[in-house]
């Protein structure tokens, strides 16, 4: 019976190969798993990681979307595989974190992709409480088609989240008719936005939004200093970035994982630390913070 190979690849390291389940017909080869942890800022440790695909060095969505309807599923259904069989077989789930599995939702087959995430779940004992699937809110995309994806998880009990929030009619329309885990903003508004008091308006108010809906809001793309102290003084507590912290396919050793609820007060995280060393934020009360992850 013909199987799927995945070769997951870091850095400077050969590639590793897993296997998924059975498929008729073998995925586009040099698809590659590596995994970014999302930092809370009062912890300095992950509260989640998100799952993020390459193929042959590329993005996966312009790859994907040049493929035919069919390749294009089965694409999609060997990066969820991956993503759940990488972060169980990395450890990264053996704390508390959460792991956002990205799923597309121009395939059109949401009932099909979730029930091969419910597959990969159980064959890799990854209680389904413990996933969250990351559906792209880029105004590209077909409301249609994006909704179906978040009504199916919704309806299946499965927690969503909405990556690449740039304040458009979707990404509203979406956010007023579901209720995601969390939302990443774009990198496009968190990037340099110590320089643009426009985008710092935007995100004051996503932040408002985001708070009275109980919804966290994760700031992807930070890549200064600078940034990060706006960021963080402006009451945005978890972040994402190439800066504060890398993808890997081996993100950190199993005793390093953190618990989805940190109770350390002190930021262990580098960047994060010395941050607090120069800027004073609100601080967070525990149950407050428990009840935001």
């Amino acid at each position: 019976m013909e199987r799927m190979a995945l070769t997951i690849f870091n850095e400077g390291q050969k590639g590793s190969t897993m296997h998924t389940e059975p498929a008729s017909a073998a995925p586009p080869s040099g698809l590659a798993l590596a995994f970014q942890p999302m930092i809370a800022a009062i912890s300095g440790q992950p509260f989640a990681w998100a799952a993020i695909a390459t193929v042959k060095g590329s993005g996966f969505a312009p790859v994907a979307a040049g493929l035919a309807a069919e390749a294009r599923l089965r694409l999609e259904m060997a990066r969820i595989a991956a993503a759940i069989a990488g972060a169980a077989d990395a450890g990264l789930l053996d704390g508390e974190a959460l792991l956002a599995v990205p799923v597309g939702a121009a395939s059109g087959a949401p009932e099909a992709l979730l029930a091969h995430l419910f597959r990969a779940a159980i064959a890799h004992r990854v209680p389904i409480g413990r996933i969250v699937v990351e559906i792209d809110a880029d105004e590209r995309g077909e409301l249609a088609l994006v909704a179906a994806l978040a009504q199916a998880c919704v309806d299946r009990g499965i927690a969503i989240a909405f990556d690449g929030f740039a304040v458009g009619p979707l990404a509203v329309r979406l956010l007023g008719r579901f209720t995601p885990r969390f939302v990443k903003l774009d990198a496009g508004l968190v990037r340099n936005i110590a320089d643009s008091s426009s985008r710092r308006v935007i995100v004051e108010g996503v932040l408002r939004l985001a708070r009275n809906m109980d919804v966290t809001l994760i700031a992807n793309g930070v890549a200064r200093r600078e940034d990060l102290v706006l960021l963080c003084t402006m009451g945005i507590r978890h972040m994402q970035g190439d800066w504060i912290a890398p993808a890997r396919s081996r993100p950190l050793p199993r005793a390093h994982l953190a618990r989805r609820e940190p109770r350390a007060t002190v930021p262990q995280h580098r960047r994060l630390a010395a941050h607090q060393r120069i800027v004073t934020v609100r601080p967070a009360a525990p149950a407050a913070l428990a009840q935001a992850l």
